[in-house]
């Protein structure tokens, strides 16, 4: 799992994300006239890093699926493709969020329906200018990640001879 790099890439991923959307939403605030202490910034992220989870694991892992297909780490086609997968998700979101909340299946499915459902509610509307700055910034750190771990198994690959 750590060969290459999967639990450092979610990590990164689930710890980096959710704090630029917590960011995004404090310095939203803050421009509109409603300036927050940073605890509250702080208390943003832990309710993020709980909301969150399920749609940047999401986002995560569709974005390492598509730029593995496309065979890339170029730094600029990571946050492009982020800020575009991060648009999509999060549409899907707000679009399937009736038909979610209409699929309840006991306390887990509950749970996850709503899960993704507050992270629906949280970037929809007024805050969706900040879904593709998220996407792009999200999606510039796991190229890095991924990156990194993928030339270290390049080296780490054992060499076979001929003989």
């Amino acid at each position: 799992m750590t060969r290459r790099g999967t639990l450092a890439y979610y990590l990164a991923a689930w710890v980096i994300g959710c704090f630029v959307v917590s960011f995004l939403q404090w310095i939203g605030d803050a421009i509109a006239g409603d300036f927050r202490p940073a605890s509250v910034l702080l208390t943003t992220y832990f309710f993020s890093l709980v909301f969150g989870a399920v749609a940047v694991l999401l986002f995560s892992s569709l974005l390492r699926l598509s730029m593995r297909l496309l065979g890339t780490h170029n730094l600029l086609a990571w946050p492009l493709a982020g800020s575009l997968l991060a648009l999509l998700l999060i549409a899907g979101f707000i679009h399937a969020q009736g038909a979610l909340l209409s699929l309840r299946s006991g306390p887990l499915g509950e749970l996850l329906i709503g899960l993704a459902s507050k992270t629906a509610d949280a970037l929809g509307g007024r805050n969706l200018w900040q879904v593709p700055v998220d996407g792009a910034i999200t999606g510039l750190v796991l190229c890095l990640v991924d990156r990194a771990f993928a030339g270290a198994n390049k080296a780490a690959e054992p060499k076979h001879s001929i003989a």
